[in-house]
């Protein structure tokens, strides 16, 4: 038993999903590196989390706390965070999965680097029953140490996920905690830290599941914009960079609103955003495609993923990974 803080304070906070938690539990209750508690924050659920969690907060490291009424994730994780002992906050959502590994792996990688303070793994990523890739291709260049703030912000130069973060308490109590105001993304924070100096450490072996399904909470992709632009201008982006960016930003938001089938509000929010100019994407040109014809080629896409990653045919490394949660997952669903 460990004296003094624990190691790691895992945030986890959740709404409405009695029937998924436990399988998140489960992974982090069975690390291999056990110095840690876990906070959730329930954001006001409706369903019987509060029931299913109680066997669950016999172990005294599990804390729980119910609030009356649905507030918002951000607010969730501030209250976690107010709550957290851990020299390492870690974050996991109640839908995904680590892997055994994940926390060892994690404060080896900290106790021989001490300087980083922003630490991210790789992940797999599950859908359609599948694990259909990885968060970022393990051979892709990333930029550690000293990096600008907007690095934080979209997936181009820091492909993190909240579920594979990690960062120092201290870190927290410095530069403040989320923005109440941004309802949508957390990178605000993430971004004066980078500015500051915060050095960025990556392990590439995927260390967690990060899972995509129609019970998650709809992305309201152009809600997310202004926000992300907050980040970027928190993260002293100089002018040119800061215009550069953000015209990456509305191109994604664009392509998240097209692979919703919307392809209407993907129109008419490039031409907002960026004038006559968007008239020259490849992007803009497959807005006038009728939602009917991009629903299909989104169907033959999810079975030619399917198929490809079926599996019979994943690799020893991947069957590992579905021989951990294809019983989690099994269980949800009876219970759901």
């Amino acid at each position: 038993m460990s004296i003094g803080p624990p190691f790691f304070s895992i945030v986890l906070p959740t709404y409405n999903r009695a029937h998924m938690i436990g399988g998140a539990l489960t992974t982090v209750v069975n690390q291999t590196f056990q110095d840690f508690e876990v906070l959730i924050v329930d954001d006001g659920s409706t369903d019987d989390t509060s029931e299913m969690i109680k066997s669950w907060t016999k172990d005294p490291r599990i804390k729980y706390h119910r609030l009356p009424k649905n507030i918002g994730n951000m607010h969730c994780r501030n209250l976690a965070l107010g709550m957290a002992t851990g020299l390492w906050v870690t974050n996991i959502d109640s839908d995904d999965f680590w892997t055994p590994d994940r926390l060892e792996a994690f404060a080896d990688y900290v106790k021989a680097k001490p300087s980083v303070g922003f630490l991210f793994s790789n992940g797999y990523l599950h859908r359609y029953g599948r694990i259909i890739g990885y968060a970022f291709d393990p051979a892709t260049p990333i930029a550690e140490g000293k990096v600008p703030g907007h690095y934080a912000v979209g997936a181009e130069f820091l492909p993190y996920l909240t579920t594979n973060l990690a960062i120092p308490r201290a870190l927290y109590q410095k530069y403040g905690h989320y923005r109440k105001d941004m309802v949508i993304l957390d990178n605000e924070l993430y971004a004066r830290m980078l500015a500051d100096g915060v050095e960025v450490g990556v392990i590439r072996k995927p260390l967690a599941v990060r899972r995509i399904h129609e019970g998650q909470v709809t992305h309201k992709w152009i809600e997310e914009y202004p926000e992300a632009v907050e980040a970027l201008q928190a993260g002293n982006t100089p002018p040119d960079v800061l215009a550069a960016e953000k015209e990456k930003l509305v191109y994604e938001v664009a392509g998240y609103l097209l692979r919703s089938l919307q392809p209407k509000a993907a129109r008419e929010f490039m031409l907002k955003e960026l004038g006559c100019k968007a008239k020259s994407s490849p992007l803009y040109r497959q807005t006038f495609v009728p939602a009917p014809g991009l629903g299909l080629a989104k169907a033959a896409r999810r079975l030619w993923l399917m198929a490809k990653h079926h599996p019979l045919w994943a690799s020893d490394e991947v069957k590992a990974v579905y021989r951990i949660i294809d019983p989690l997952i099994a269980k949800e669903r009876k219970a759901g």
